[in-house]
């Protein structure tokens, strides 16, 4: 604007650009940038501006978003970009995701912290402030979730593969993962779960139906939403279907990010699920039915466990998953 009008003064550039006087006036005598302006200029050199569909990076992206959805998150006050977890590695890797998008700069505003109540944890955090309002910009929640309105950014649908690293990121961080049952004919609870404010429970439904949708999408069953209390706040859980086609379809389609322990539980409850089934179904063919006097059918056997006709094969193939996806 000035260049184009050098008789403008600083306090009618201010009107202008609807800025604070003292902005325009140290930019128009000491040629003081304001800070935005510089961050621009700092993603431009990454070629992080302008960001479209097909940039390179933006899986990645997408995969440091979806944290800050779950144990990550951006500090209230902007001073960090952050990842907790229980395992070390997760928290390198996080770090390293970033460094692939920023480049090694970074690296100097980074730290890893270990802490933790019961047991060993990590928080890796990184305070550049660009690496930081380039993720606000891009929709990550700023603060408590709990205490915020939460919605998963419109352009994380634009691809699948997009949409698969975010929420492979989100699953990582806050799925529920299964055991095997004391009965050992179904699983413990499998689902994902959420704390907020009683004010904020439309929102978060809201936020857990665009989960359940996303999941639905990828062919996987989902349950009710279920709301409890859990001291002043209120938790909500998406419960997600546990037979055995359902599961094995999560697991052969979701892979998790950030979380190791969590992939092989699901691998391991996998096979053991497996397994069970098919000792069961072993175990009704040479049992005789006490009522009719004969060999149970295979109809009979299938209802039994709650097996489809696919589960029923797959688990008589006694088929193990060895490794994710």
């Amino acid at each position: 604007i000035k260049k184009h009008n050098p008789t403008y003064g600083y306090k009618r550039l201010s009107k202008l650009l609807k800025e604070p006087i003292h902005r325009t006036r140290y930019w128009y005598h000491d040629n003081a940038i304001p800070k935005p302006i510089l961050t621009v200029s700092w993603l431009k050199e990454k070629d992080l501006l302008p960001l479209d569909i097909n940039n390179k990076r933006l899986l990645i992206i997408a995969k440091v978003l979806g944290t800050t959805f779950g144990d990550g998150g951006i500090f209230k006050n902007l001073n960090a970009i952050f990842l907790s977890s229980s395992e070390l590695e997760a928290v390198k890797e996080f770090g390293n995701d970033l460094k692939l998008v920023f480049r090694n700069e970074i690296e100097d505003n980074s730290r890893v912290i270990e802490g933790g109540v019961y047991g060993h944890s990590w928080c890796y955090q990184n305070t550049n402030r660009n690496v930081i309002r380039f993720f606000q910009a891009l929709g990550a929640p700023i603060g408590k979730k709990s205490e915020m309105n939460l919605k998963i950014p419109d352009w994380i649908f634009l691809k699948e593969e997009i949409a698969d690293e975010f929420f492979n990121s989100l699953f990582g961080n806050e799925l529920g993962t299964p055991s095997i049952h004391r009965n050992k004919r179904q699983l413990t609870s499998l689902d994902i779960g959420l704390v907020t404010k009683k004010s904020l429970i439309k929102n978060k439904i809201n936020f857990l139906n665009q989960i359940n949708t996303y999941l639905n999408n990828k062919h996987i069953k989902t349950g009710k939403i279920t709301i409890s209390k859990n001291g002043e706040n209120i938790l909500l859980r998406l419960s997600i279907n546990k037979t055995l086609d359902n599961y094995l379809a999560f697991v052969k389609t979701i892979k998790l990010n950030y979380c190791i322990y969590k992939q092989e539980r699901l691998i391991k409850t996998a096979n053991e699920f497996i397994n069970n089934k098919n000792n069961k179904i072993k175990e009704l063919r040479n049992t005789i039915n006490g009522l009719t006097k004969r060999p149970y059918s295979e109809s009979w056997i299938k209802n039994n466990l709650r097996l489809t006709e696919k589960s029923y094969k797959y688990v008589q193939n006694n088929k193990s998953i060895e490794k994710w996806n």
